[in-house]
């Protein structure tokens, strides 16, 4: 499950999330990657977007830079067994249905809504908010995602959405959108390396020709496919 902290948009403190140790990949967006065994995100108060982060390197040392140059954090454990990678799922279409109801959830209307504008299945967007956040706009990750469906900075700004606008659910589902309709034009509405795209980076997938072996991702995967009833 992921684990989300809360964060209090008002408080004037300097915010401290810290990462648990382990095996890690941070991309920036410049393509560089670091393997690094430890990091930290600091808040500055209301400062969304402001925020630096401190990466601990696996060789030893540190980087500190600014959480807006990170694309994503992912897991680096490898899974034995192989990941799906099936083009095409019974049962689920990309693309939003003409009359198609709003998912019974919490702001069903709004993936309705954005769904509809980008021609997006919204129980897709659904799905997605469920498995990142729980439907929580508020939710920020220790790696520094926030809102419902858990965007980077560096990837709300790539799909002309602030920073400091990802706590707002209209566009934080907004930048989701445009992310995953450029992902599945990427890979050909093959729905387990949109997946993959999304939760570990296009490159992630270019890499391994396919879902990246990460454990991370695999586990991300199915607890979509469960909400889709897939």
């Amino acid at each position: 499950m992921r684990v989300v902290v809360r964060v209090a948009l008002a408080a004037s403190v300097l915010l401290a999330v810290a990462a648990a140790a382990g095996a890690e990949l941070a991309i920036l967006t410049n393509g560089h990657r670091y393997k690094v065994t430890d990091w930290e995100v600091q808040h500055r108060g209301e400062a969304v977007g402001d925020e630096r982060i401190r990466l601990t390197l696996e060789g030893g040392g540190t980087v500190t830079l600014p959480l807006i140059q990170v694309e994503r954090i992912v897991d680096d454990e490898i899974v034995e067994e192989p990941p799906p990678d099936s083009p095409v799922e019974p049962g689920f279409t990309f693309d939003y249905r003409s009359g198609q109801a709003a998912p019974a959830t919490p702001y069903g209307e709004l993936f309705l809504q954005v769904g509809r504008e980008h021609e997006l299945n919204p129980d897709l967007l659904a799905a997605l908010a469920r498995a990142e956040s729980n439907y929580d706009p508020a939710a920020v990750s220790s790696k520094g995602a926030r809102g419902l469906l858990q965007l980077m900075p560096a990837t709300a700004e790539r799909f002309g959405v602030s920073p400091r606008e990802l706590h707002d659910p209209a566009r934080n589902v907004l930048a989701a959108a445009r992310y995953l309709t450029w992902l599945r034009r990427r890979f050909e509405d093959d729905l387990p390396r949109v997946l993959a795209g999304y939760n570990a980076g296009e490159g992630a997938v270019d890499a391994h020709d396919g879902v990246p072996p990460y454990r991370e991702t695999v586990t991300f995967i199915g607890r979509v496919y469960g909400f889709l009833g897939l």
